[in-house]
């Protein structure tokens, strides 16, 4: 049995570093638009425009395009409901 384990050793050891280095990447931030808010949160576009003007969306606009970050909507998803809406099984 000891023979085994010696074994898995340098496996062990190999998927740790790599468990490390994947949870370093920075990956790139992913942003809502108004078409995904209406899509998957049947929001609609008064509702959109209130919740914009009355601050509980961040947004961020560039022309006449707004982009709502995820992370944060599923941030306000979660702090405004009494289950983890988005919590993988």
């Amino acid at each position: 049995m000891k023979e085994t384990n010696e074994n898995f050793e340098p496996v062990l050891k190999l998927l740790k570093e790599l468990k490390t280095k994947i949870e370093s990447i920075d990956y790139p931030k992913r942003y809502y638009r108004n078409k995904h808010l209406k899509m998957y949160f049947g929001l609609s576009d008064n509702t959109i425009l209130s919740y914009r003007d009355n601050n509980i969306l961040p947004f961020t606009k560039l022309g006449e395009i707004y982009y709502y970050p995820v992370d944060k909507i599923d941030e306000i998803f979660n702090k405004n409901s009494n289950f983890n809406f988005l919590k993988s099984s």
